[in-house]
C-alpha cells in the first residue's frame, strides 16, 4: 500500500500570532516554491482545514484562543490527518513529549534560521511519500542505531497509515521498552496480536517477555 503523493507544490499553513514570524516563515517557504497561508490563531487555522486540504502544519504552543496543544486535540478528534510541526520558544522535554503524544511529528525550537525551517518541511514531507514497507525498515534501521526518538516519529505516521496493521504496535512495544515502560510495551505486543494473532515478531517478542517476567 502507498501512502498518498505529496501534492506537486505543497502547501503549508503556518499558525503563529507573532507578524514577524508570519513574514519569516512566508518568505522563506515561498522562496523555495512552497504555497504559503499564514494566520495568527487556532480559530482561524480550523476553519482553514475543514475547508481545504494541506500538506503540512507549522503552529506554536502559545496562541491567542485555543492554544496550539488544544488545536492538535482537535485534529485528532476530527480525524484530520495533516503532518503537524510545533514551531515554538517553549521548548522544554515535557512541552515537547506533550506535542508528540498530541499528533505532532516534530518540533522546532525558536528562534530557527530558515536552514534549519526548511529541513524540518523537506524531511516530514519526504515521510509523507514514504510506502508503508519503507517506513517499517526506516523505523527499525533508526532504533538498531539507537535513534528511538526519530523512530517513533516514523512509527507515529504507520498508526495513521493502517490502523489495522500489527506492526507499528510492535514496533512501538520496542520503543517503549527501550524507555523502560514494560507495561505499555506489553499492552502494544498483545495489540498487535489482537489484530494477527500469527504475527510472527510480536508471537516471539511476548515470548521473550513472558519468560524475563
Amino acid at each position: 500500500m502507498i501512502y498518498q503523493e505529496v501534492l506537486l507544490v505543497a502547501k503549508v499553513l503556518c499558525v503563529d500570532d507573532e507578524k514577524n514570524v508570519r513574514n519569516l516563515m512566508r518568505k522563506v517557504l515561498e522562496d523555495e516554491g512552497y504555497e504559503v497561508v499564514a494566520v495568527s490563531s487556532g480559530e482561524e487555522a480550523q476553519e482553514l482545514l475543514n475547508r481545504e486540504r494541506f500538506n503540512i502544519l507549522t503552529l506554536d504552543l502559545k496562541l491567542p484562543g485555543i492554544s496550539g496543544i488544544d488545536l492538535l486535540k482537535k485534529l485528532q478528534e476530527e480525524g484530520m490527518e495533516v503532518p503537524a510541526i510545533v514551531i515554538s520558544a517553549i521548548a522544554t522535554p515535557e512541552a515537547i513529549v506533550e506535542a508528540m503524544k498530541n499528533g505532532a511529528v516534530d518540533f522546532l525550537s525558536k528562534p530557527f534560521s530558515p536552514e534549519e525551517l526548511l529541513e524540518k518541511i523537506k524531511g516530514v514531507l519526504e515521510m509523507e511519500k514514504m510506502t508503508f514497507s519503507k517506513m517499517e525498515r526506516i523505523a527499525k534501521s533508526l532504533m538498531e542505531k539507537g535513534k528511538y526518538d526519530e523512530s517513533e516519529k516514523i512509527v507515529r505516521k504507520m498508526f495513521s497509515l493502517v490502523p489495522s496493521s500489527p506492526i507499528p504496535h510492535y514496533l512501538y512495544s520496542l520503543i517503549l521498552s527501550s524507555r523502560g515502560n514494560k507495561d505499555l510495551a506489553l499492552k502494544h505486543l498483545k495489540a498487535a496480536l489482537t489484530l494477527d494473532g500469527n504475527y510472527y515478531p510480536a508471537r516471539e517478542e511476548l515470548k521473550k517477555y513472558e519468560e524475563e517476567n
